[in-house]
């Protein structure tokens, strides 16, 4: 480790957040994990240096400030005590998590911005370098989701803190959930919509997935059967499912035919399936997934 991650190490750790208005509530997980509201603007303003390090690794004067750079605001805080795991690196997935459900269930918007060593209130009297920064998400929304009522989403945090411990659990325990939610997690992000829609649908094979044979028909019939009731519902949730499986396979052959649409199609059945997982607390093997597509228990 650095010796700025040996110091957030050492603590709590304070992870900051964009797009999430607490509106003055405080959210308890398990763990002692705590959500509230703060105010924080984050920026990294570009500067330049114009020779090489000197032996004691800082690059030597003149240096030049130049436009751009990064500036968010932090609305949020979630801290985790020192005691919520052994590492900083779990502690900072247990950060990710959360930020991950808090996605999934309340607003896809919401983004982990930084992790700190103190409160970011407290930042503002501490002596100038005591804060340690790490910053974490800070790339633009190519393809950016937003809920279509935000009014909900106060009321939606009791279901994340719910549901944290299992998610964590399937995280950990599940290397095809963990994949899945990656590729729901970093899809706004990707500059190349065929590629996030081959993302979405490369995670959708490896859960439903138990053979290449007819994949088409395969993934999207297990799909169907595990997110819709038998009958009609299910053979027209099979014809939509098979419907896009054509436009990943457009696209994964270099001849894309998708649409926002489309995309937004994906997201949201992937997002379905991911609910249903946490919801069951557990990812169906191959052979169950068979099983209920034969009407088999």
């Amino acid at each position: 480790m650095t010796s700025y991650t040996n110091e957030i190490a050492a603590g709590d750790l304070f992870v900051g957040l964009s797009g999430l208005d607490m509106q003055g509530t405080r959210v308890e997980f398990p763990r002692g994990v705590v959500l509230e509201q703060t105010f924080a603007h984050l920026m990294a303003p570009m500067a330049m240096a114009f020779a090489p390090p000197g032996p004691g690794g800082y690059h030597p004067a003149p240096w030049k400030t130049a436009r751009g750079g990064f500036g968010q605001d932090i609305t949020a805080q979630l801290t985790v005590p020192k005691d919520a795991a052994d590492t900083l690196d779990e502690r900072i997935e247990i950060a990710s998590t959360i930020t991950f459900l808090l996605r999934l269930w309340s607003d896809p918007s919401i983004t982990m911005i930084a992790g700190a060593n103190m409160s970011f209130a407290a930042i503002s009297e501490a002596p100038d370098a005591a804060a340690h920064i790490v910053p974490f998400q800070f790339r633009r929304r190519v393809f950016a989701l937003s809920p279509a009522d935000t009014s909900g989403v106060l009321e939606s945090l009791d279901w994340v803190a719910e549901h944290f411990e299992t998610t964590l659990r399937l995280m950990r325990g599940s290397p095809e959930f963990r994949l899945a939610a990656y590729a729901m997690d970093t899809g706004q992000f990707v500059e190349n919509t065929a590629l996030t829609l081959i993302s979405l649908w490369g995670a959708l094979e490896a859960l439903f997935s138990p053979s290449t044979a007819e994949l088409r028909f395969r993934v999207s019939a297990l799909i169907a059967s595990y997110t819709s009731p038998p009958g009609s519902e299910r053979q027209d949730a099979q014809k939509r499912i098979a419907g896009l499986y054509d436009k990943r396979s457009a696209a994964a052959h270099g001849a894309p035919k998708h649409d926002g649409d489309d995309l937004l199609a994906t997201f949201e059945l992937l997002r379905k399936v991911l609910i249903k997982f946490i919801r069951d607390g557990r990812v169906p093997s191959k052979q169950e997934l068979e099983g209920r597509l034969f009407g088999v228990t």
